[in-house]
């Protein structure tokens, strides 16, 4: 087990599709940059620099892309392996079983990682503009609203920016490794790479589309909210940490149990 889940881990951080998920990165704050309603040097208004990242994550359209960002690094490496051969070669070294645990656990440290980067990435960039770390009060999402983001733990921002900052990262793993995982669910049946690299990007869409434009559906079931828990707050309804758990946690049980049984029957015709 340890072998081949080192290969995989392996096989999963020396990528370079990493550069693709830094450029996505940059080009998702130079945009929110340009859109934030509160100009970057702005010399009334100096945000925290945790407060500016939210800003960026908001106004650069970081939600559109990060499910694409999430399953770009290692999500079609089942149907790589399928397709070009290799599945054949590793189930003569290794029981088929710990190779399906190993991909699992790679593809959502993979995708984890990818979107915690991301974000890191855009909070670092954000440095470069004048902060003001002192400031415990908050501008959040599309209106200047002062006072503490909204969402899950948004209190915790007046008590320390910092720690917001690691429940975004600690977010943006959860729903980086989830989607990257329901990507990899979706190679076991359309074997067509563009497709389970998009395919959970559209999924996030779709339903965040829903549950904006419905009274019916609960804010749980849109997947934006528990990757910018912070944008809870213009939805209709109440976003808890106990509904973005869940919402997590429902994804991944579904994911996985996907792959494991449809796994199983492309063992079977190899």
């Amino acid at each position: 087990m340890k072998k081949i889940f080192n290969e995989e881990l392996d096989r999963a951080f020396h990528n370079p599709r990493f550069f693709i998920v830094l450029a996505l990165a940059l080009a998702s704050f130079f945009i929110g940059t340009y859109r934030s309603p509160i100009p970057t040097f702005s010399p009334n208004i100096v945000l925290h620099p945790v407060n500016r990242l939210i800003h960026n994550l908001y106004y650069g359209e970081f939600g559109f892309l990060a499910a694409l960002l999430a399953t770009l690094p290692f999500a079609d490496t089942f149907l790589e392996d399928l397709n070009q051969g290799f599945l054949r070669l590793i189930v003569q070294r290794t029981p088929y079983r710990k190779y399906l645990i190993a991909k699992i656990l790679a593809v959502a440290l993979a995708g984890g990682l990818s979107l915690l980067l991301a974000v890191l990435i855009v909070f670092l960039a954000g440095l470069s503009s004048p902060g003001d770390w002192k400031t415990m009060t908050s501008s959040s999402g599309s209106a200047f609203y002062v006072g503490e983001p909204q969402g899950p733990l948004g209190l915790s921002y007046t008590l320390s920016p910092i720690f917001y900052l690691l429940y975004l990262l600690a977010s943006a793993f959860g729903f980086g490794a989830v989607y990257a995982l329901m990507g990899l669910a979706i190679s076991t049946f359309i074997h067509n790479r563009y497709v389970v690299l998009a395919a959970p990007l559209v999924f996030v869409q779709v339903f965040g589309f829903l549950e904006q434009r419905s009274l019916r559906l609960t804010p749980a079931l849109n997947p934006l909210n528990g990757l910018l828990p912070f944008s809870a707050n213009f939805y209709e309804g109440n976003f808890t940490l106990g509904a973005q758990l869940a919402q997590f946690g429902s994804v991944l049980a579904i994911s996985v149990f996907c792959f494991l049984i449809l796994a199983r029957k492309s063992r079977i015709v190899l």
